[in-house]
């Protein structure tokens, strides 16, 4: 009997040590499709501010240009803006704001510090390539108004620019869609990393404060 005892508890203990690593495991499981399911939906919304930034102009002559060379804010996290006191991008603004520990705060730097010397490459790329339309619609727009000196239908001259204007906007927007998975490729790798970082309270207070 007393055998017979000491087989059901030990079948019991078993058991329920079964269903706890279990327990443990499906609530892992469900923890990493849940930070998979947040690190898409920040990718997506850094690739649509990207695609979205605005072009400007600026000076009298109105010359063609765009915000950060056409990058969102989140893409410029840098190691260094890390370290200032006063940090104006967002991404690094919500990192710091979980209130990291040290060992945390080195790892992030590192991560940070990865992510840069896969962007600059592509950052100097696309800057680059967009220095090229800048130019070559700036040098557009003064041949139109050098042609229509002197000619006094300046409402046509007005509708031509304008006209240049929307080409432009078409072939940034263009180039944008091709570069958008270069872009946010290592994103993706940084925003996943930060996720193994941050303990859940700090990641849920981080991709809340994100996507703020």
């Amino acid at each position: 009997m007393k055998n017979l005892a000491c087989n059901r508890i030990f079948a019991l203990i078993t058991i329920l040590m079964f269903a706890s690593a279990l327990l443990i495991s499906c609530n892992k499981e469900s923890n990493e499709i849940n930070n998979n399911q947040f690190v898409d939906k920040l990718v997506e919304l850094a690739t649509q501010q990207y695609l979205n930034t605005p072009i400007v102009t600026a000076g009298d002559d109105e010359t063609y240009s765009l915000n950060n060379n056409g990058l969102p804010d989140v893409y410029l996290a840098s190691s260094s803006g890390f370290d200032t006191k006063v940090a104006a991008n967002p991404l690094i603004n919500c990192i710091k704001s979980v209130k990291l520990t040290d060992k945390q705060a080195l790892e992030v730097r590192k991560a940070l510090s990865v992510y840069e010397e896969h962007i600059q490459i592509l950052m100097k790329n696309q800057r680059e390539e967009f220095a090229k339309m800048e130019a070559r619609f700036i040098a557009a727009r003064k041949e139109l108004i050098s042609r229509a000196a002197g000619v006094k239908d300046r409402e046509e001259l007005e509708k031509k620019i304008i006209a240049l204007k929307a080409e432009f906007e078409k072939a940034v927007k263009a180039f944008k869609e091709k570069n958008a998975p270069n872009l946010s490729a290592p994103y993706k790798t940084l925003i996943t990393t930060l996720g193994t970082i941050l303990e859940k309270r700090q990641w849920d207070a981080f991709t809340k404060c994100l996507t703020r």
